[in-house]
């Protein structure tokens, strides 16, 4: 796809959406591609963990989206009743356009913004494009396909920690360059030292397959480097973001739930061991079964998020 067939897939992306296009500078510096290839052989490939994440939101869409919603509504200063589709987001680490998905399917055609999804991994944009989703393939620290001050908000999440300690002040001022001026930035990433945390040291670094060793953020590094590209209204809060399945009875909602996880992070040591994956989900996390009003069973687990979030002087 990149970088020989650029002016196809710029048609392409106008096609799909016309708002978000208006947000893309069309004189790309190609020398990027060669760096992108590089940087795109990481664990969010086919031949790495990248099958298995895809896989993981095949088997439910939704699992993740009550954090979802909560970060989309800190990305309007009215919340989510401020939503609309006439709005550019730009989530700069989509992987297959996830929370685009999940924004379409509770939000409606009419209240999802228009999203870019823009990831380091050609993979994850292939797949993103093949589902109908605007995509473009370049890394957080170097948004170079996004005009300056064209976009409502940059979303960084899910995958946050990837990006080296060296890097994250240039990947910040990246996302103040992009967005309009009173554009709100929203990054969320898992606490160091907090069990989620935790869980990628000692259970995906271990049973996956691949390592995981990065460092997390801590609530001192995100307010220092929204104050060093100069956002305003800053504030950095914990939230809730569970991962929610649900079953016909009480075992298939466990048994749906270790698998989301193992296909999730790659746990490939693991995949046949239900009984483990449970037991460390609630060893680290706290495992929750309730019945619903509908007469199905949710299994749970209680992650919590650090998310920072400023508005753009």
């Amino acid at each position: 796809m990149f970088p020989n067939s650029v002016d196809s897939h710029l048609s392409q992306l106008k096609k799909i959406n016309p708002v978000a296009f208006k947000a893309i500078e069309p004189r790309m510096a190609r020398e990027s591609f060669e760096c992108l290839a590089i940087l795109s052989r990481n664990e969010f490939t086919s031949e790495a963990r990248g099958s298995d994440y895809l896989d993981s939101i095949q088997l439910s869409l939704l699992a993740r989206s009550e954090g979802v919603m909560d970060l989309l509504g800190k990305m309007h200063p009215n919340g989510r009743d401020g939503l609309c589709s006439s709005l550019i987001f730009c989530d700069l680490l989509a992987g297959d356009g996830y929370v685009n998905k999940v924004a379409h399917r509770l939000l409606g055609a009419a209240r999802c913004p228009s999203f870019i999804n823009s990831d380091v991994s050609q993979f994850m944009v292939e797949r993103c494009i093949r589902d109908g989703l605007f995509a473009i393939w370049q890394g957080a620290t170097d948004p170079f396909w996004i005009k300056d001050g064209s976009v409502d908000g940059v979303l960084m999440a899910y995958g946050t920690h990837h990006i080296p300690r060296a890097e994250r002040a240039t990947a910040v001022r990246a996302a103040a360059r992009i967005l309009r001026p009173g554009g709100i930035f929203v990054l969320h990433d898992f606490e160091e030292g907090s069990p989620t945390a935790r869980w990628f040291a000692d259970v995906v670094s271990i049973h996956s397959v691949t390592p995981h060793d990065y460092p997390h953020f801590t609530a001192g590094e995100v307010l220092d480097l929204f104050a060093a590209a100069h956002f305003d209204n800053v504030t950095v809060q914990r939230i809730t973001d569970p991962f929610v399945v649900h079953g016909g009875d009480e075992e298939s909602a466990l048994r749906l739930l270790a698998e989301y996880v193992v296909k999730m992070y790659g746990l490939e040591q693991l995949r046949n061991h239900t009984q483990r994956v449970l037991a460390l989900l609630d060893e680290y996390f706290g495992l929750v079964v309730t019945q619903t009003s509908d007469s199905k069973f949710e299994a749970r687990i209680a992650r919590n998020a650090l998310v920072g979030s400023g508005r753009r002087l």
